[in-house]
């Protein structure tokens, strides 16, 4: 599959936003996976823009139930 420049520039938006959000909110990437029971080396793909081939709906939703924040907020960078 081929993804266009705006696709892989805002996965990569997206990843940095997540990881600013946890960290602000000072948690861990091991108690973030935990939390969102989404394993810490899936994390750290998303959030270095490393995992935009699946990274899927269930994941976004558990990322902002445990952030806090609406879909909305999360896709605000």
């Amino acid at each position: 599959m081929i993804y266009n420049k705006n696709f892989l520039e805002n996965c990569k938006k997206l990843g940095n936003h997540i990881q600013e959000l946890r960290e602000k909110q000072n948690i861990s990437i091991q108690e973030f996976a935990i939390k969102t029971n989404i394993s810490t080396n899936y994390l750290q793909k998303i959030e270095q823009e490393k995992a935009y081939r699946v990274l899927i709906d269930r994941h976004l939703m558990k990322i902002v139930k445990e952030l806090n924040v609406t879909m909305s907020e999360l896709f605000r960078f």
